[in-house]
């Protein structure tokens, strides 16, 4: 029932970071560096968090999780109906509520015996538990997680009110995503004024706070180009196969910019320089405000983050050891494919799987008694004494144990999505956040205004360890049961898709960089009139490594440059600078960046994240099934 090794050693201590904050990835470091710890064996690994950006992870299996039947995929869409509902961590134990929520389960579109909907009732009562003590509930695997309290509604009236000022902005300094059609407009651009190699400039001897950001712009040294890290060699091997994939891992032309973090006396997370692309003067309360929602969100943080850590965390619910089929007729037995005179055997067989396929139903896999595998500390007394074998006391992630000496990076991006009647839909591709640079090893989506458009979801897809499945038993050929208990294919990717989680108003939902994700359909109600979404999403870099920050790029906005200068007047410097840049291309390095050189960069990181894409699709699909 439950995975029964970890796929790497989880960390004994939390890994040293380097220590020198001029010394970074790109600059000083290769762009590939990656801090090194023992583990209780003596063997040297990266101490990084496994992440399905890497493929050399995938090739390792370090991002596996445990393979899904079926019929466990129907629970946790059971599971996840249940506690969409109000105040079901309390009504779940009310005895006659959980017996309602059994029988709703069992008549219902998913395949739910007796012995699952026991479990169902048996495993929302333990999340219950520590719901109640963080606020967060997580069903799947890498632990995804959601919570619609510990973000009030003040909040988010707040969060709304400042950020108008964000929506009145010139027409020159709107930003839709490349690609998107003009639905996806970003209030806090992330890849606008990137840090651009040969372009940007770096402080070597001086971390820039919020206070002395402006005073910085334009002191420093221009960042070179990094060599080459990873060749063709070193990507894993399908991926280096397609000849359409030029994107490499780590981009040497940019790398997007985050904040640092910094945790103080009064037990706070506290932003200590500026956001790319938010003024830190005119929006100095929408940064309070950004501070705000990242410490009320630090529990579900925690959660997302140890899977990461603790490589024993997941499981599966349904065990599957031996396939066998439910009785067929004597009519239907009589009626089994003979071969045909002439026939290849090749082409015999798959008549005869197609038939099979059509006649036989496998027996599903039940659940057992619900156990928790591995569980908080705090919670170690709350737990049963009757339990047939012992659990193990999960080795979590806490930020403000683990990092609060080192501090914290996060990107902060804020996107409407604006539909209209012409346009009234959006939906996104399977990816991951960022690339191989920014190190993004968790993301938080928080919809904080919605006006006419129905609740988005956003739906996962994971890559599943199948050394379970060959030690089914089953007869030669026989692979009916692959498809019919897993819904895989012999020979087949092993990426499954586990379920969605909708993003209402209010609700704060962090998804790890373990697993893809998409946005669903989002789609007006009324579609005679237009719409709108905003959301505020907060990536986090991975906190064993450190990368260059605004701490250490001065602030590039021309209009940050030139501030309170008029609009059209703005632009007509704006010009000046490109025809500068234009005609002395050879010493454009000392020149500022234009706006219009910077929406080009903007859209060129776009396009370069586009083929990475690809190239992280390709990763992410390469683990096949071998029976």
């Amino acid at each position: 029932m439950f995975q029964s090794a970890p796929r790497q050693e989880p960390f004994v201590v939390v890994p040293k970071i380097q220590d020198n904050k001029f010394v970074l990835p790109g600059f000083g470091l290769s762009l590939d560096y990656a801090p090194m710890e023992q583990n209780i064996y003596g063997v040297q690994n990266r101490s990084l968090f496994p992440t399905s950006l890497d493929d050399r992870d995938i090739a390792k299996g370090d991002v596996d999780q445990p393979v899904l039947t079926l019929r466990e995929k129907g629970m946790v869409r059971v599971m996840e109906r249940i506690t969409d509902m109000p105040d079901w961590h309390k009504k779940v134990f009310n005895p006659e509520v959980a017996e309602t929520w059994k029988k709703e389960a069992m008549e219902g579109p998913e395949d739910i015996s007796q012995n699952m909907a026991d479990w169902i009732i048996d495993e929302l009562q333990f999340k219950a538990i520590i719901y109640e003590h963080t606020n967060v509930v997580s069903l799947y695997n890498g632990d995804i997680c959601k919570s619609d309290h510990n973000v009030p509604e003040s909040f988010r009236t707040q969060l709304a009110s400042a950020t108008k000022v964000l929506d009145d902005v010139p027409p020159g300094l709107k930003f839709y995503n490349p690609g998107s059609d003009h639905v996806q407009r970003d209030l806090v651009p992330i890849a606008f004024f990137p840090l651009v190699y040969g372009r940007t400039r770096i402080l070597k001897d001086r971390i820039i706070g919020l206070d002395d950001a402006l005073d910085s712009m334009g002191q420093g040294d221009v960042i070179p180009v990094p060599p080459e890290t990873i060749t063709r060699e070193d990507m894993a091997w399908r991926v280096a196969a397609r000849a359409d994939i030029d994107a490499k891992p780590f981009s040497r032309r940019f790398q997007i910019l985050p904040c640092d973090l910094e945790l103080k006396d009064d037990g706070r997370w506290h932003i200590i320089s500026y956001i790319n692309n938010l003024h830190p003067v005119h929006h100095r309360n929408i940064y309070k405000l950004i501070e705000d929602i990242f410490n009320m969100t630090v529990p579900q943080w925690n959660a997302t983050l140890t899977p990461l850590k603790d490589m024993l965390h997941s499981r599966a619910r349904l065990e599957y050891k031996k396939a066998r089929y439910h009785p067929v007729s004597r009519e239907v037995e009589e009626q089994t494919p003979q071969p045909r005179p002439g026939e290849a055997e090749v082409e015999y067989h798959d008549r005869l799987d197609a038939w099979r396929m059509e006649h036989w139903r496998a027996v599903q896999p039940d659940a057992g008694r619900f156990i928790p595998w591995a569980v908080p500390p705090w919670m170690m007394s709350l737990l049963p004494a009757d339990l047939p074998s012992p659990v193990r006391i999960e080795q979590g992630v806490e930020l403000n144990r683990d990092y609060g000496k080192r501090g914290l990076q996060l990107f902060v991006r804020i996107t409407s999505y604006d539909l209209t009647p012409e346009r009234p839909y959006n939906e996104t591709n399977w990816h991951c956040e960022g690339q191989m640079n920014e190190h993004v090893t968790a993301t938080m989506a928080y919809v904080y205004h919605s006006d006419n458009v129905q609740v988005p979801s956003l739906e996962f897809r994971q890559i599943s360890e199948t050394a379970t499945l060959t030690e089914v038993e089953h007869e030669p050929d026989d692979t009916i049961w692959l498809k019919q208990v897993y819904g895989l294919e012999d020979g087949e990717s092993t990426a499954q898709t586990v379920g969605n989680i909708k993003a209402p108003v209010g609700r704060v939902i962090i998804v790890p960089a373990t697993l893809q994700h998409r946005v669903n359909r989002c789609e007006l109600v009324d579609k005679s009139r237009p719409g709108c979404v905003k959301v505020l999403s907060l990536f986090l870099v991975d906190p064993n490594i450190r990368i260059i920050s605004t701490a250490n790029v001065p602030p590039q906005r021309l209009d940050w440059t030139f501030d309170g200068v008029d609009p059209q007047e703005l632009e007509g410097l704006d010009q000046m600078l490109q025809q500068l840049t234009i005609r002395f291309s050879e010493r454009k390095d000392t020149l500022p960046i234009s706006l219009t050189e910077a929406r080009k960069f903007h859209d060129d990181v776009f396009w370069e994240r586009v083929q990475f894409t690809k190239y992280q699709q390709v990763a992410f699909e390469s683990n096949v099934v071998i029976l």
